[in-house]
């Protein structure tokens, strides 16, 4: 199930700030139309540290019924505590979610026998699936390949690792410890310039946040690469890196992500949740450019 190529979905909003259903329709609209493998909602993108925890189970449970069975539904349910991921993976599973993404535990930076208890606690509250979310960028925890491996020998619940990092020789290694002690565990790029060089060395896909931007893109990128087309892979590539500039135009990326999506014609608000700021309006000739550059404003025929 944790395999190709799942949107990190955002999260929209109304001009009031409140979370947009309507909108949220039209994004998984698309993502289905793009044959996306799955849907990964309230991660980082999704903005889950934004939203109260009534927000988030009530968002859940409405996304699980606008999704319908159509593709595999991914619920975050990242917490600083132990106790409050455990009731959000129960909840994720009563409101019809297909599996959890569990991130590290932040604020505590805790040791790795804590953070094994953490996931394995995680992935003993419900009978769905649970992917690990290792983002050390903003947990300040990085997993390391050998606790990897420990949590996949020893929790069978536990299917695979979303690896959001810089270096793609942790990937590497993660892939390597974790699938020799179960080769069915799979191992995901996070960050979007890190999925060619992960599925090189043997990872299965990924979930990333510009994919709300293209799925498109990123479907045939993760296909290319999935079914050895290095040729077109490397091609699709580097479409990816022009769009990573999106990245530095907004304090965090998600206003310059919800903002591309507005230029493409995506039917939802640029609003984001504070702290987060929205793309600056001055920002809009380089979002254009970028989504140029990729080949995405022309290809959606956008002016």
């Amino acid at each position: 199930m944790f395999s190709g190529l799942m949107p990190a979905m955002v999260t929209p909003f109304d001009e009031r700030g409140e979370p947009d259903l309507r909108a949220a329709e039209a994004v998984v609209d698309r993502f289905v139309e793009a044959g996306v493998d799955g849907i990964s909602a309230l991660g980082s993108t999704g903005e889950f540290s934004h939203l109260d925890g009534a927000e988030r189970r009530r968002f859940a449970g409405e996304l699980a019924g606008i999704v319908a069975g159509r593709v595999p539904l991914i619920v975050g349910v990242g917490a600083t505590g132990t106790r409050e991921a455990v009731a959000l993976t129960r909840h994720a599973a009563e409101a019809g979610a297909d599996g959890v993404l569990a991130v590290s535990p932040f604020y505590w930076k805790v040791g790795e026998e804590a953070l094994f208890r953490h996931f394995a606690a995680v992935a003993e509250a419900a009978d769905i699936p649970v992917l690990v979310y290792n983002f050390p960028m903003l947990t300040g925890i990085d997993l390391s390949p050998a606790l990897v491996a420990r949590i996949a020998r020893e929790c069978p619940n536990a299917r695979g690792i979303k690896d959001t990092v810089k270096e793609s020789s942790h990937s590497a290694a993660v892939i390597r410890a974790a699938k020799e002690v179960r080769p069915d565990f799979t191992v995901l790029a996070g960050f979007e310039d890190q999925i060619l060089p992960t599925m090189l060395a043997g990872g299965d896909g990924s979930i990333c946040g510009l994919a709300n931007v293209a799925p498109e893109l990123f479907v045939e990128l993760v296909r290319a690469a999935g079914s050895g087309d290095l040729h077109t892979a490397a091609r699709l590539h580097r479409r990816v890196l022009s769009l990573t500039t999106l990245a530095a135009l907004s304090d965090p990326p998600i206003g310059a992500i919800k903002a591309a999506m507005n230029v493409l014609g995506v039917p939802i608000s640029p609003a984001v949740r504070g702290p987060a700021l929205p793309a600056p309006g001055e920002a809009r000739e380089e979002i254009e450019a970028a989504l140029r550059e990729a080949g995405v404003l022309a290809a959606q025929g956008a002016g």
